[in-house]
């Protein structure tokens, strides 16, 4: 799903007319006209950080990289839009490691693999949002909205969109961490 899609769902929501007809007759050519309105340019901004909370808090999105460490640690900022590790391994095998100081430590020097929790970049309002493929966009439609209430003062609507999106977002967390049961045979 692209971005100006999400984007005027929440306006429909919000009841933003104008901002959902100037993001209707958007083109890729003409992006930097759209975000000219300023209801638009506060939505796009506010998907950023939407999008930051709900892979952070609630559907992480699992990305690997090989590092180099020098010094046997490695910067964490270096990582692209980082939020938690989740495994080092070396020649295939997981490996104890800490962190100190926004530093990746490990006990030697070497080529790592790092699996850590990320969440999208956004750069433009036709950027495509292909996690959200397994789950509902509802999540992130509601998210925006309950921000950008927040943003310009309407606070009883943003606390009907929060609500609601925390319930949609909390059904997704469950989704997520689906485990059958253990079953013990006799």
């Amino acid at each position: 799903m692209k971005i100006i899609d999400i984007m005027a769902q929440s306006a429909e929501l919000l009841g933003l007319d104008s901002a959902k007809s100037i993001m209707a007759s958007a083109s890729e050519e003409n992006e930097s006209t759209t975000l000219e309105n300023e209801q638009v340019a506060r939505l796009f901004n506010l998907i950023k950080f939407s999008l930051q909370e709900l892979c952070t808090n609630y559907i992480p999105i699992l990305e690997s990289v090989e590092i180099t460490t020098t010094d046997k640690k490695y910067a964490l900022g270096s990582l692209t839009n980082y939020i938690r590790v989740h495994n080092v391994y070396l020649d295939g095998s997981p490996i104890k490691y800490k962190i100190i100081n926004r530093y990746l430590t490990m006990e030697k020097d070497g080529t790592y693999t790092v699996e850590y929790y990320t969440y999208p970049t956004v750069n433009s309002l036709f950027d495509e949002i292909d996690f959200l493929s397994c789950f509902s966009p509802d999540s992130l439609v509601l998210s925006l909205c309950a921000y950008y209430s927040l943003a310009v003062g309407l606070f009883d609507e943003f606390n009907d969109f929060h609500e609601r999106y925390l319930n949609v977002a909390e059904n997704l967390k469950n989704i997520r961490v689906f485990n059958l049961p253990l079953r013990r045979w006799e």
